[in-house]
């Protein structure tokens, strides 16, 4: 009896010690990970015409994304399908997208405006709120146009139904090539509250997955009568 209580002791002994070095070992690799990289894009997917690339910055954990594409269609009509902030606008650029409310409406002189949605995420985590200020820029007609995108968590009282972003930059560059051609670059820098590890297998994979929609999202009829003049005239894209 005595021989398996030694037994028992040295094997939980070995047990400890052994989860003691996992946890040191883990620690290690985290530490290592995040201090790693030198902020040089490195491709990751290239195919059909979509480059995407991930960005390690040392000091953070999270990788940004950088996607470029040429797509087919207009300037006008690439504006419009980033400053709609539609419901339905969000529900095809986001499958789970829920909510969209218009919490300061398209300023044409600023030429900005502030929007909360909401997207369902994957059991066990809460939906989440994307509560954002979306800059429109562009310095001359026919020169590029930015459409930048920023967390702006303050900008309306929170819920207890969602998670809401507290860091996001997404600036889209959209820049004419010809009539009929525009090259749609991304940088994103994002946090949606998930496991780092998570975060970083899939936002390469969804960066894509949304580049390859450009063309049908560019494509729809509800902009066949929007352009830069009525936009910036201040016809309202964003849902009111």
């Amino acid at each position: 009896m005595q021989k398996r209580r030694n037994l028992a002791r040295r094997i939980g002994k070995g047990l400890l010690i052994l989860v003691g070095v996992l946890f040191v070992g883990a620690a290690c690799a985290h530490l290592a990970w995040k201090y790693s990289g030198d902020d040089t894009p490195k491709l990751v997917i290239d195919k059909q015409g979509i480059q995407v690339y991930t960005i390690k910055t040392p000091g953070q954990s999270l990788l940004k994304i950088k996607a470029v594409r040429v797509v087919k269609s207009t300037l006008d009509r690439a504006a419009a399908a980033h400053l709609d902030g539609s419901l339905e606008n969000c529900h095809d650029w986001i499958p789970d997208c829920y909510e969209s409310v218009a919490v300061k409406h398209w300023d044409p002189q600023a030429r900005n405006y502030v929007q909360l949605w909401k997207e369902k995420f994957p059991e066990p985590f809460s939906p989440r709120e994307f509560l954002l200020n979306t800059q429109f820029t562009q310095a001359a007609p026919g020169q590029p146009i930015t459409v930048e995108f920023t967390a702006a968590p303050d900008a309306a009282p929170k819920s207890d139904c969602c998670y809401r972003l507290t860091h996001m930059h997404a600036v889209w560059t959209l820049d004419p090539i010809d009539q009929d051609d525009v090259r749609v670059t991304l940088m994103q820098d994002i946090d949606v509250g998930l496991p780092y590890f998570l975060f970083n297998d899939e936002a390469p994979r969804a960066v894509y997955g949304a580049f390859e929609d450009l063309p049908r999202l560019y494509a729809k009829t509800k902009y066949d009568t929007v352009s830069l003049q009525t936009i910036y005239g201040g016809q309202p894209i964003v849902a009111e």
